[in-house]
């Protein structure tokens, strides 16, 4: 196994009483795309704004790159980064080059090679055509594309990506998505991105779930799927899918069980297979599903609230 790009031990964030991040540990494999999944207040940006250098951890550690300490070490550890936040901070009164231009000079580059850079970005990402329009009357979609292009103008070694396809639509997303791998199948960069959406999880490296600022789990897409590994089961339930439910809902033999369109999918406890069969052939006849992310993460978040219900 080569070092990692980043390596995140015990990482913490308090703000006053409210802990925002608790304890939060993961390594970046180097020349990888690693996903950062988690529903909205869950802490993702937080750890983001700490591993970029940008907000001080209360607690834990941050390194990589080399040996640099994001701490220690902070303007040297962002010369060599890219970052696109959730909102991207382009300036609204300039033209879209001018944009560029500024965010290249910011990060050290010759005027010749801003304007190489410049190109090359516009033309992979389809917005040559904007390049002397004003960025205030972009679309959300062109103004992401124009942050990502400035966030990568300095070639960095390490991208974090917040949410880069939000409000992007699907050819958009795809063009992000092409140039995400690009960047780390053909030119050994590393990304961290943050997303929503679980069919961009599904293309990850490797995952990571927070939720109420604590990782949950991490591993490869194939690997977590495994948490729910003959345990999840589907059936057709016909004309009353809301009947179905509620008729096994509850049931000690099932973790949970919820509709997924109008079949009615549930995961039976460990060691509680046969029961939840049974249970189930009362509505259709169960079959087992294969489990998604979104089924994973649903899993794991019951399982969670379950245990500090039992503490409680």
């Amino acid at each position: 196994m080569s070092e990692p790009a980043v390596s995140v031990r015990s990482l913490t964030r308090r703000f006053g009483d409210f802990v925002a991040v608790r304890n939060v540990s993961f390594d970046i494999p180097r020349g990888k795309v690693f996903g950062f999944l988690g529903p909205n207040g869950s802490g993702k940006s937080t750890t983001i704004r700490m591993l970029t250098g940008l907000l001080a951890p209360s607690a834990g550690t941050v390194t990589g790159l080399g040996g640099l300490d994001v701490v220690r070490d902070t303007e040297r550890w962002k010369t060599r980064l890219g970052y696109m936040s959730q909102k991207f901070s382009l300036y609204l009164d300039l033209t879209v080059e001018e944009n560029l231009r500024f965010f290249g000079a910011a990060y050290g580059l010759s005027r010749p090679r801003v304007s190489e850079r410049c190109g090359e970005l516009a033309a992979r990402l389809g917005f040559t055509s904007l390049l002397p329009q004003l960025t205030e009357t972009l679309s959300t979609g062109w103004r992401q594309r124009v942050a990502l292009a400035a966030s990568l103008l300095h070639e960095p070694e390490l991208l974090f990506l917040d949410e880069p396809t939000g409000g992007v639509d699907p050819k958009g997303r795809r063009v992000f998505w092409d140039l995400i791998y690009e960047l780390a199948a053909g030119r050994d960069m590393t990304v961290l991105v943050t997303t929503h959406y679980m069919d961009e999880a599904e293309q990850c490296d490797r995952l990571a779930f927070i939720l109420e600022g604590e990782l949950i789990a991490e591993g490869t897409p194939p690997d977590l799927k495994k948490e729910l590994s003959g345990r999840l089961f589907e059936v057709a339930t016909g004309a009353e899918p809301f009947a179905a439910l509620a008729a096994v809902r509850g049931d000690a033999a099932l973790e949970d069980a919820y509709l997924f369109g109008s079949r009615l999918r549930a995961v039976a406890r460990s060691g509680a297979g046969d029961s939840a069969m049974r249970l189930l052939a009362r509505s259709g006849t169960p079959a087992p599903a294969e489990p998604s992310l979104e089924d994973v993460f649903v899993s794991l978040a019951r399982q969670r609230a379950e245990r500090e219900k039992g503490v409680a």
